[in-house]
């Protein structure tokens, strides 16, 4: 069975109403047909992440969240490999546990990026610099004041658990646990 995307979110925050800077971006995929381990078919969900961090927004954020066992898996954005793995420690709720071995990259992993990178140009573009920025026509389509944008139904969760996990300047924290 081909992998299937479900649901696509987005989520942005920029640090003032000039979107000069941009504090985070995460776009996620919600996919039907992946298959675990085990045979098993799992839904799993594939994110890509930019924020900024030392001068510049930095893209070098891939995640999937692994259905089978609830580890986080991240990368750079360029693939090919799974960089490390998290869960969370007894009695947390945050991803701080590294665990030893990340799974290994998969043909179904380059498909889940390939989905992530199709959905790329609608939600971003790089400026004359290179950097990477939301584009103007999402951001005020999703907007949900001067600086946040996001779709109906993007689950927070994702990104209080995967904030952690980059360099951006901005992180994101459960308020509950604050």
């Amino acid at each position: 069975m081909p992998l299937h995307v479900s649901e696509t979110h987005f989520f942005c925050e920029f640090s003032g109403p000039d979107h000069s800077r941009l504090s985070a971006a995460v776009l996620y995929i919600v996919v039907d047909g992946f298959i675990s381990t085990d045979g098993e078919e799992t839904q799993e969900i594939a994110a890509l992440a930019y924020g900024y961090a030392g001068g510049q927004t930095q893209s070098d954020y891939l995640f999937r969240r692994d259905g089978e066992n609830g580890l986080w898996l991240y990368s750079d954005s360029s693939g090919g490999e799974w960089k490390g793995a998290r869960t969370t420690s007894d009695g947390s709720h945050l991803y701080d546990l590294e665990i030893e071995e990340p799974q290994e990259w998969t043909s179904q992993d380059q498909d889940l990026q390939s989905l992530l990178e199709a959905r790329w140009d609608e939600y971003f573009k790089a400026d004359e610099d290179g950097d990477i920025t939301v584009s103007e026509e999402r951001f005020k389509a999703l907007k949900q004041n001067d600086t946040i944008a996001q779709t109906d139904g993007f689950d927070m969760d994702i990104l209080w658990d995967i904030s952690p996990m980059t360099n951006f300047t901005t992180q994101y924290a459960d308020p509950y646990y604050n």
